[in-house]
């Protein structure tokens, strides 16, 4: 094959790849190296691609090829798909071939003991040497959703195991676990946080999480970086990119797994990452103004608020419900969680009280009560509440089993957070119905189905905005 042309950085090439050869390909899609094929094909993806196997001279209708310097073209990525011991050969003829990156999906290196170590080594030698980057091995392989390029096995990228439909958006998730970065953007996607890429790191050999995380947090179409990781190798690449995403006033949020004796050896034993020392990685996180989550759910709910680029000034807490009840206990987990739920002055009490009956209550929480929704509507209260300067964030409690409510005040929902720079988030207090999930998307409003839920990634947006001005003047 001929070399491929230059002015393509190799994590471009790998994330953004024309062309695709998948090395170890098979007709069998119910095989790791049968599925990359397959969901391709579903996504549409319009570059080249080239199957290489030496059994086979087409698969899937595709013309096959017998190695990897057989394919005709240029190649950006390469799939690799066989068994560990054969992936530094097949890596060393896809350096030789000019290809410019590659992912290994291969499990059996350094999770195994010395043996696999080594081999793992020579990936690392060969991507220096070559410039050949490579993601993995052990990994789950990545999605670019932007530009529709799905190279993986999971299932939740797979038409026909489990995936109807894909929001895109401006969360790129990196994880070190396959299997968990890829459940994280597909819980995203159910509750309509759109993602823009997510990427399996797997071993990191070559490409290691924190330099994504810092190539995902230069494009454009990224806002927030969600890190699920074991371990990092350089505290002061952490620091580099932390400091990256102040300046451009985007956010890097990390789930950092392996804090318990328990947790770091099962660390070493799935990915090969030293968990290290908690307290060092917590230390280093509080310095540079990273957030940090305990859990999956955490995860999912504190980027959901940082992706709508709002942030709050501090920590007081508007919420306008037609339910006394949701209110109260919205108000006990703020509270929890070192927010305010402040008493509005009279003036604005004044103002609030002709929008809901004489039961109702405009002291914050502002319940106006449920018959308030079939009169005046709940938007004119909310609009008061994200006008006034004596809130930093807030939220609209509702129940959203169907979607009436929304529907009914769509536009002035809408017109008031056009109006307003403050964080607005909605607290659901039954199981949100398809359709209402459909409008709090186009609204662009960050959705909970708690009230702890619901101050917790208020709490992380509050402590976002006060660490924002002294973070971003850095350097």
């Amino acid at each position: 094959m001929s070399g491929a042309s230059g002015g393509v950085d190799g994590l471009a090439a790998l994330l953004s790849p024309a062309s695709i050869a998948v090395i170890g390909a098979s007709e069998d899609p119910e095989t790791l190296s049968g599925r990359p094929l397959q969901i391709l094909a579903q996504h549409g993806y319009t570059g080249a691609v080239y199957p290489v196997n030496p059994r086979h001279r087409s698969i899937g209708g595709i013309p096959a090829f017998p190695s990897i310097g057989d394919v005709p073209g240029p190649v950006d990525l390469a799939v690799v798909a066989v068994r560990a011991e054969r992936v530094v050969e097949l890596l060393g003829q896809c350096a030789a071939a000019e290809v410019r990156s590659a992912v290994v999906f291969s499990s059996g290196f350094a999770e195994e003991g010395e043996p696999g170590a080594r081999a793992e080594r020579e990936i690392a030698e060969l991507a220096r040497r070559s410039g050949m980057r490579v993601l993995g091995p052990n990994a789950e392989g990545f999605f670019n959703l932007g530009d529709g390029i799905p190279v993986s096995f999971s299932p939740t990228v797979d038409y026909e195991r489990g995936l109807t439909r894909l929001v895109p958006g401006n969360v790129a998730v990196v994880s070190q676990s396959g299997g968990l970065g890829f459940a994280v953007f597909n819980w995203g996607q159910a509750v309509g946080l759109g993602a823009s890429y997510v990427v399996s790191t797997g071993n990191e050999a070559d490409v290691e999480a924190l330099e994504l995380a810092g190539y995902l947090l230069d494009r454009p179409g990224t806002d927030v970086v969600a890190l699920l990781v074991e371990g990092f190798r350089s505290f002061d690449r952490l620091e580099a990119v932390a400091l990256r995403a102040a300046r451009a006033g985007k956010h890097l949020v990390v789930a950092k797994l392996g804090r318990s004796a328990a947790g770091r050896r099962a660390a070493t034993a799935h990915t090969a990452h030293d968990a290290g020392d908690d307290a060092t990685y917590q230390a280093a996180f509080d310095r540079l103004g990273v957030v940090r989550v305990d859990d999956q759910e955490e995860l999912l709910d504190v980027c959901f608020a940082l992706s709508r680029r709002r942030l709050a000034a501090g920590g007081r807490v508007g919420i306008v419900t037609p339910s006394g009840g949701a209110g109260v206990w919205l108000a006990d987990a703020c509270s929890r969680e070192g927010l305010e739920v402040p008493e509005l002055d009279t003036a604005l009490q004044q103002a609030l009280a002709p929008l809901m009956p004489s039961y109702g209550s405009p002291r914050n929480p502002v319940d106006v009560t449920a018959q308030a929704l079939s009169r005046s509507g709940i938007s004119p209260s909310l609009a008061l509440l994200c006008g006034s300067d004596q809130v930093d964030a807030v939220v609209m409690v509702a129940a959203l089993a169907g979607p009436q409510m929304l529907r009914r005040e769509e536009r002035q929902i809408a017109e008031v957070l056009a109006g307003t720079a403050k964080p607005v988030v909605a607290y659901t207090y039954t199981r949100p119905g398809d359709e209402s999930v459909e409008v709090l998307a186009r609204l662009g409003l960050a959705w909970y189905p708690s009230p702890q839920r619901t101050a917790r990634a208020l709490a992380a947006v509050a402590r976002v905005g006060r660490a924002l001005p002294a973070a971003s003047p850095v350097g």
